[in-house]
């Protein structure tokens, strides 16, 4: 089953059973453990906080990066030392592992891995093979029923919290925080990365006894703001896993630090991922300062178990045109609902125009164009060639668009 893609299950022990998965790595891979995990949970930055890590120790150490979800292909999820697993040994394990599940589901009478999982275990299998000394874990969906949950990590951190997945971890920030927080292991280091008041809030009371528990602005040696949350996160784990940290060889990685879909920029295009209200605002941040005298196109599709409105909200501020679409027929929100959610925040906007500052996008340059490649083109056309457009809101559209555009 992929749940990546579906969404017609609970999110409970049954359908994402870890002792079947311990029981099957036990019996095909029992060195699964035998590396120096680095595990990280939250709903934005979890994915750059962890290849930032990756990029550190890989200058001295063999270092694998399990992440989710990818952008142009699968391979990227799994990676040492920054290069991608290739076709072939992805091939090779991935039907060693279903022959060895067809054997050993048929006499257990068990349930089959899930795409996910089986993704897991070829990526411990190969980072194995490739004498791997860290492994670097990104959560793919809350944390505490998570597949990766099943190592026992040097130290775990949480990156930014945001109501997301509402539709299976929970509909209040509070639950989806406690999903998360099942990553957390006793007596292993756990830092909380920059989070919102409320959250951090309920997370300085919850473990203001708990010695093993850090708060990643509290070791940053760096001017207050002047690093990324997500990069400052990644060096308090740094901190806490190898004791020391070349600050200027760490600031020179951040410097240089690309990601794909990440502020992905490709000629005049801003490619982002970016799929909370924060991400978003981040995204609008960067572009502001990156492109100050610039007109923005934006291409936008979300999924239906996001914070619509204050997503749209943040792109109204800076966005001179938009183009809805749908990326995902099942997952996706409608482009009828997403133009209705915002016409009515620019209605909003006009009655009260003395207080509002920022970009003029107009009801009539706002479009709706079911297929993505049709949204991005005619964004495009009609554009001028000084302006920027920024494709953003879920990673099947950034995906689509980099697969097929460039």
């Amino acid at each position: 089953m992929d749940y990546e893609k579906h969404r017609n299950f609970e999110y409970n022990e049954k359908y994402f059973d870890l002792e079947n998965l311990k029981q099957f790595l036990y019996a095909y891979f029992p060195d699964y453990n035998d590396f120096d995990f680095v595990h990280v949970a939250g709903s934005k930055g979890k994915g750059m906080t962890c290849k930032i890590v990756t990029d550190y120790l890989a200058d001295s150490s063999k270092t694998g990066l399990f992440i989710s979800p990818h952008v142009l292909e699968i391979n990227e999820r799994i990676s040492v030392n920054g290069k991608n697993i290739s076709d072939k040994d992805f091939s090779r394990i991935k039907k060693e592992i279903e022959k060895f599940s067809d054997n050993f589901f048929v006499k257990k009478n068990a349930k089959h891995l899930t795409v996910f999982e089986e993704l897991f275990v070829l990526a411990l299998k190969y980072f194995y093979e490739q004498k791997c000394k860290y492994v670097v874990l990104e959560v793919g969906l809350g944390g505490r029923l998570d597949a990766t949950n099943i190592v026992i990590p040097k130290v775990c951190g949480l990156a930014l919290v945001e109501k997301e997945h509402t539709d299976i971890l929970g509909k209040t920030v509070r639950k989806i925080l406690n999903e998360k927080l099942g990553i957390k292991k006793d007596g292993v280091p756990f830092v909380v990365g920059r989070q919102q008041q409320k959250v951090e809030k309920i997370l300085r009371e919850k473990f203001k006894k708990d010695k093993n528990v850090f708060f990643a602005e509290e070791k940053n040696v760096f001017a207050k703001d002047s690093l990324d949350a997500n990069f400052c996160l990644g060096y308090a784990l740094l901190k806490l896993l190898i004791g020391s940290v070349d600050k200027e060889k760490f600031l020179k990685l951040c410097a240089d630090f690309k990601m794909v879909g990440r502020f992905d920029v490709r000629e005049n295009v801003v490619f982002d991922i970016a799929h909370t209200p924060k991400s978003i605002e981040n995204l609008v941040k960067n572009l502001k300062e990156k492109y100050p005298n610039k007109k923005f196109s934006f291409v936008v599709s979300i999924m239906k178990d996001k914070e619509i409105l204050p997503i749209l909200r943040q792109i109204s501020k800076v966005a001179d045109n938009v183009v809805f679409t749908n990326a995902h027929k099942e997952r996706g929100e409608k482009v009828e609902n997403l133009k209705k959610i915002f016409d009515e925040i620019l209605t909003k906007k006009s009655r009260n125009k003395k207080n509002e500052k920022g970009a003029s996008v107009k009801k009539d340059n706002v479009w709706i164009k079911q297929n993505p490649l049709i949204a991005f083109d005619f964004a495009v056309k009609n554009m001028k060639k000084e302006d920027i457009v920024v494709v953003t809101g879920s990673s099947f559209l950034v995906s689509e668009i980099l697969k097929h555009r460039f």
